[in-house]
């Protein structure tokens, strides 16, 4: 009687996401990492899609081409630039003022897919500040009450509403009372 082969169950690894966003961090395109890599296009796609797993010697390629590890790929280890903590900060935010006020909490120099910030806004309305902007902008109101104007409507929003709309629509905020802070990320396209 032949012995099973305790291979057969083993799941080969996941590695497309991880993949794709090192290749999309380093700026590649599918195609420059194909041509720095000498391997075709269609195969990494289909690896980054995990309809394939790839050989020791192409995880090898891949690695050093991105300058990762083998470990950064399977998801072993992970690169210290790839978390950012921002801790809680003592104050409650700054004095409000006559315009917004902004506390950044994306990552300094770098041009990330979304961007998070708390922001702190006026008391009125000021025709000088309306945004628009390109990407989606989600706000989350943490604390006190806020107005959002868009170019045919006002909607009031209290701790711990939510909105979500497309950037390009003109629109300002202001609070509602002494205090507000309200949690905005903006994916860009």
């Amino acid at each position: 009687m032949a012995q099973p082969d305790p291979t057969e169950d083993i799941i080969p690894p996941r590695i497309g996401n991880r993949l794709r966003a090192w290749r999309r961090r380093k700026e590649m395109t599918l195609e420059q990492l194909a041509q720095a890599t000498g391997l075709n296009k269609g195969f990494l796609s289909r690896i980054e899609n995990d309809a394939k797993t790839p050989s020791i010697d192409t995880l090898l390629k891949l690695a050093r081409t991105l300058d990762v590890s083998v470990g950064q790929l399977f998801g072993e280890q992970i690169d210290d630039a790839e978390i950012h903590l921002v801790r809680a900060q003592p104050s409650k935010g700054p004095e409000p003022k006559k315009g917004y006020a902004f506390v950044p909490l994306s990552p300094p120099g770098q041009t990330p897919r979304t961007e998070a910030f708390l922001m702190y806004p006026p008391l009125r309305f000021k025709d000088t500040g309306q945004a628009e902007h390109s990407g989606e902008e989600s706000l989350f109101v943490v604390e006190g009450q806020i107005e959002i104007k868009f170019a045919d409507r006002t909607l009031s929003m209290t701790a711990g509403d939510y909105l979500q709309f497309p950037g390009h629509l003109v629109h300002q905020m202001r609070r509602i009372g002494p205090r507000a802070t309200i949690l905005i990320v903006v994916s860009k396209s």
